[in-house]
C-alpha cells in the first residue's frame, strides 16, 4: 500500500498542494519562490510571492521539490532562512492587518496635524 502512494505522488509530481501554486504562479505577475526551512511544528515549505507581495504557499517533501517546482515554471527560488522575505510582502501583510505602511504613516501624521490646527481656531476656515 505505501508503494502505491508513493507513486501516485511520483507522477503526480509531488505534494497536491502545488497545484495552487502552479495556479498562483501562472496568474500573476513578478513571482519569486522562497523555500521555507521545516521547523518543529511546520513542514518544508515553498512560499510564492508576487510583485505585489501577495503570497501562497504550500508544504514540500524536500527543498529540492521546491526547487524543481520552480524550475519548471521559470520562478527565481530563493532559501528564506538566508535571504529572507521580501519587503513587498511585509508591506503587503500590514496592509491586509490594517498597520499601514510608510505613506500611511505620514497620512495619518498629516491628518492629525490639520485636526490639531482645526481644534486651535475651529472659526479659521469659516472666514475663508
Amino acid at each position: 500500500m505505501a508503494d502505491r502512494f508513493r507513486r501516485f505522488f511520483k507522477r503526480s509530481g509531488g505534494t497536491p498542494e502545488l497545484g495552487a501554486l502552479t495556479r498562483f504562479a501562472q496568474e500573476r505577475k513578478g513571482v519569486e519562490g522562497f523555500i521555507e526551512p521545516r521547523t518543529a511544528t511546520q513542514p518544508t515549505t515553498l512560499l510564492l510571492v508576487d510583485r505585489e507581495g501577495d503570497h501562497a504557499r504550500a508544504p514540500v517533501r524536500e527543498p529540492r521539490d521546491a526547487v524543481r517546482f520552480c524550475e519548471k515554471l521559470g520562478i527565481p527560488v530563493y532559501d528564506a532562512a538566508i535571504i529572507g522575505y521580501p519587503k513587498r510582502m511585509k508591506e503587503f501583510n500590514a496592509r491586509s492587518e490594517g498597520k499601514g505602511t510608510q505613506n500611511d504613516a505620514a497620512f495619518d501624521q498629516a491628518f492629525e496635524e490639520i485636526q490639531r490646527r482645526f481644534k486651535e481656531d475651529p472659526g479659521s476656515t469659516s472666514k475663508g
